[in-house]
């Protein structure tokens, strides 16, 4: 076989891979934007305030929500933001492939939450009942934190696989099913230098050491700060454009 058949065949399995993934369309991306827009302040609680949830779960729900939507990006990211908060084989809980296997190495039932999160979009019954259970555990407003994290992780997961079906599938030759190429365009032009900066932001991480809890929040702060500074854009357009929202 040829290098050039070779190549080809590892481009295709690329493809079917990156495309394989939870990715948005316009109108999926417009609805999350809104939904994620109107979390953050949220977002930012769950880092600093009354309602901030310590950053080993803080990092264990980021992670688990990651392991249904397997973003290379957030698992770099988060997985050694989890590491540098203390948390047990980080690696162990990205790989987890339910809810019950992620509970085994973090008995929270945030995790549960985060997992059912992450497999129903935020949305419908089970996500409703899921929530419940959070709000009778941690109280209302430390499950508003637990679920504003959870959307924040889906934001950046989902952004990050969009942006690698359109560099790994559609560039391949290989569009997404669904997908179109101004939308595809946009969304890499819009939020590829962003991705691209969280990229070699994660192999600078990999230096880090276990960091104390007030630098885990002060990181926290500082992604709530810059991905809303991409969030809220598009979140407004959304509701411009009337987005159907139906998170819980």
């Amino acid at each position: 076989m040829s290098n050039a058949t070779n190549n080809n065949t590892k481009d295709d399995s690329k493809a079917a891979l990156v495309n394989s993934k939870k990715t948005w369309n316009p109108n999926t991306c417009l609805s999350d934007h809104v939904d994620v827009m109107t979390s953050l302040p949220r977002i930012l609680g769950a880092y600093v305030g009354p309602d901030a949830i310590e950053p080993q779960l803080n990092e264990s729900i980021m992670v688990v929500v990651n392991s249904a939507n397997q973003c290379p990006y957030c698992q770099g990211l988060h997985g050694q933001l989890a590491r540098m908060a203390g948390v047990n084989d980080p690696e162990r809980l990205q790989e987890a492939q339910s809810a019950e296997e992620a509970r085994k190495l973090v008995d929270e039932p945030a995790i549960t939450y985060a997992r059912v999160f992450a497999e129903n979009n935020g949305r419908g019954s089970e996500a409703g009942a899921a929530y419940a259970d959070i709000v009778s555990h941690y109280g209302e407003g430390k499950a508003g934190s637990i679920r504003a994290l959870c959307w924040f992780l889906h934001w950046g997961s989902v952004g990050g696989n969009t942006l690698n079906a359109v560099l790994f599938g559609r560039l391949a030759g290989s569009p997404k099913q669904g997908s179109t190429v101004f939308f595809d365009a946009a969304f890499t032009a819009y939020y590829g230098p962003l991705f691209a900066v969280i990229y070699a932001m994660n192999q600078g991480l990999k230096l880090m050491p276990k960091v104390p809890v007030v630098v885990s929040s002060g990181i926290g702060v500082l992604l709530t700060f810059v991905g809303g500074s991409f969030i809220a854009p598009v979140g407004v357009l959304g509701m411009i454009a009337g987005a159907n929202t139906t998170s819980t």
